[in-house]
């Protein structure tokens, strides 16, 4: 006979105070690395100059790094699902961290990206398109455009559901 409140011992009170990560953290995970994904492709520099078709596009930068972080996070997410293993919600998490930084690196420097994407479209220098972001910045007000706060939305429920995952699984051991 099994009772929720039988004594029996303290081994059974081990198992329902340590239970192993639930699907819902790495779907919301998984869901935080699709954010930060899309957010790579989204515009993360606009500018009020008139006539500006939108703005430039994180894959015109650092968005690429973030991208490649997002989908190898998302795949980690998804196998940490399937094996419950504590490893791949960390190293989820240290990647959602990862993407943090690059977005934050790029939030508090919207010129980088236009650097970038000079010296990438048009062939210059890095001097030279440094100035040349330097003097637009003077003529244009630049801000970080929606693909930046994806990312660093994506990117923070990555590193926390990570870590809820990690932890969960560590104690479910």
């Amino acid at each position: 006979m099994h009772s929720a409140g039988a004594p029996s011992g303290g081994a059974a009170h081990a198992s329902p105070a340590a239970p192993a990560p639930s699907k819902k953290i790495a779907i919301f995970a998984i869901v935080g690395s699709v954010i930060a994904l899309v957010g790579s492709m989204v515009n993360w520099v606009v500018s009020d100059a008139e006539g500006a078709t939108g703005g430039i596009k994180g894959i015109d930068g650092d968005g690429i790094i973030t991208l490649i972080i997002a989908l190898v996070a998302g795949i980690l997410f998804i196998v940490a699902m399937a094996t419950k293993k504590a490893a791949l919600y960390l190293v989820g998490g240290v990647l959602g961290l990862a993407m943090a930084i690059v977005a934050a690196i790029n939030m508090a420097d919207p010129e980088r990206l236009v650097t970038q994407k000079l010296k990438d479209d048009e062939g210059v220098s890095q001097k030279v398109a440094e100035k040349a972001a330097e003097q637009a910045a003077k003529l244009y007000e630049m801000t970080a455009g929606p693909g930046l706060y994806m990312v660093l939305i994506g990117a923070l429920m990555a590193l926390a559901l990570g870590a809820l995952g990690f932890m969960k699984a560590r104690a479910a051991r």
